[in-house]
């Protein structure tokens, strides 16, 4: 059996991991929109919506308030009650073929060392929920909704984006009395830059030739798992 320090400095306690490209391959917004398109016209919507957040993204122009209006342009098509069902059975269906088998395998190494694991995306709360309850990690920091009179009105800010991520993060880490000194982070993303050097143990994961020249350069762990393993 593998222990935790034959991959964990034994100093760590929480390991954070993000989820589109590092515990999942691709991206779970397009994943969910051209789901939903085969099922409502509605998903349509959301194909076209995140087609230009992909743009912003990819050129580096995507701001934590623009992603926040996708969202919730997303979810207002739903009800309360309604997305959280339908995040159910798109990772149940779909979502969970895109686990990386590796990252499985980590997040059972660091539940067995008595690491915490701990979802953090950008993605919204539903469907981040969704993949956390399916992975078995019971803390998940995701985007917030605010629901009002059964509608979703609005988003929690700020968005788990960039330095919201590292807000996020510290303000869990006080419920928890717990140090970015105790910590792993796990992401493909240069825009978790700022939680990396954060973090005591950052590793990246399928990095793009930016973010590994960086992590390089930092002597950050990089993994490169693949969905056939």
């Amino acid at each position: 059996m593998v222990e935790q320090n034959d991959f964990y400095p034994p100093a760590i306690k929480c390991a954070f991991f993000d989820l589109d490209e590092t515990l999942i391959a691709e991206d779970s917004d397009i994943n969910w929109a051209r789901w939903r398109a085969r099922r409502s016209p509605a998903g349509w919507k959301d194909l076209w919506g995140m087609r230009r957040i992909n743009r912003l993204y990819y050129s580096g122009r995507l701001t934590s308030r623009e992603y926040g209006r996708y969202h919730l342009s997303r979810a207002s098509s739903m009800s309360p009650d309604r997305y959280p069902r339908l995040a159910e059975e798109f990772v149940n269906t779909k979502g969970k073929f895109l686990l990386y088998p590796q990252m499985l395998g980590i997040l059972e190494l660091g539940a067995r060392s008595g690491v915490a694991n701990v979802l953090i995306t950008a993605q919204d709360e539903v469907l981040g929920g969704a993949f956390a309850r399916y992975l078995g990690i019971r803390d998940c920091i995701a985007s917030r909704y605010i629901i009002r009179q059964g509608k979703y009105t609005g988003m929690e800010e700020p968005l788990v984006y960039q330095e919201g991520k590292v807000y996020w993060a510290r303000e869990y880490l006080k419920r928890v009395n717990g140090t970015f000194r105790e910590c792993a982070f796990f992401s493909d993303s240069l825009n978790d830059l700022p939680l990396l050097d954060q973090c005591a143990f950052p590793v990246v994961v399928n990095p793009g030739k930016d973010l590994l020249a960086i992590a390089e350069k930092k002597h950050w762990r990089v993994l490169t798992p693949g969905l056939s393993e």
